[in-house]
């Protein structure tokens, strides 16, 4: 699989916090709740400033250790969640990713959301595909015992050798760039869309937030745009904005 990862997609816009904060659909990923390094009090803060009629949970909401790890802004979080599902004020999608995956049975249960692999939806006359992105991803281990195992490291790692989280993170970000990781993932998510007849691609799983514009293998298709949410674990966390109108990459204070 080739490792380019296309020409850059000048139809999403880059905006920062200051932006309209209204959108039809609001995309997180990656939050990774019980890592050191999450952020659950921002994001509760965006899901109270933002104005949205679905919220899109594009996976790895919860690290490897699940609901056991959470600090107490964790659970506030979650109980937004769960209101959001129960009470019907948005709609509420959660994408299956590597470190959730298996919580699944559990997240339905507690908060009374089902867990999906993929999720597809038209608008502004676009077809848009969503998928957190990990099957993509060559370096992972294909048995899920041992990929969850390396996971539950990770946070042990973070939560008992760092003090800050910074250098597992930046193990994690240096691995990225030497297996080619974003340009794996962005070429095989828009390699996979464009045989399900979508024209966009949005995903998770590598924490870079990302636009890229790949040819349709159809000659009679117009171009593919592929789309990373990014995360909240980096020092700058990001998010998407989905409108009739556009796509906005969204980077949070």
């Amino acid at each position: 699989m080739p490792r380019r990862v296309g020409r850059p997609a000048p139809e999403i816009r880059r905006v920062g916090p200051a932006t309209e904060p209204r959108t039809e659909t609001l995309v997180l990923s990656d939050l990774h709740l019980g890592l050191r390094t999450a952020r659950p009090r921002a994001v509760l803060a965006t899901l109270e400033r933002w104005r949205f009629g679905r919220l899109l949970l594009l996976g790895d909401i919860l690290h490897d250790g699940g609901f056991e790890s959470l600090c107490g802004e964790a659970w506030r979080l979650l109980r937004r969640l769960r209101g959001l599902a129960r009470e019907g004020e948005a709609e509420l999608v959660w994408l299956a990713g590597n470190h959730d995956r298996h919580h699944a049975p559990a997240i339905r249960d507690l908060l009374g959301v089902t867990v999906v692999e993929s999720y597809a939806w038209r608008c502004g006359g676009r077809r848009i595909l969503a998928v957190h992105g990990d099957g993509f991803d060559p370096t992972l281990p294909r048995r899920p015992s041992v990929a969850r195992l390396i996971g539950l490291g990770y946070g042990w790692c973070m939560r008992r050798l760092s003090r800050d989280g910074e250098w597992p993170r930046r193990l994690d970000r240096w691995w990225s760039k030497s297996a080619g990781l974003h340009g794996l993932v962005a070429a095989g998510a828009a390699a996979w869309a464009a045989t399900r007849d979508a024209d966009t691609v949005l995903c998770g799983h590598t924490h870079a937030p990302l636009a890229r514009r790949f040819e349709n293998a159809r000659a009679d298709r117009a171009p593919l745009t592929y789309v990373n949410a990014g995360s909240w674990v980096e020092r700058r966390p990001s998010f998407l904005a989905v409108d009739p109108d556009g796509i906005r990459l969204v980077h949070a204070p």
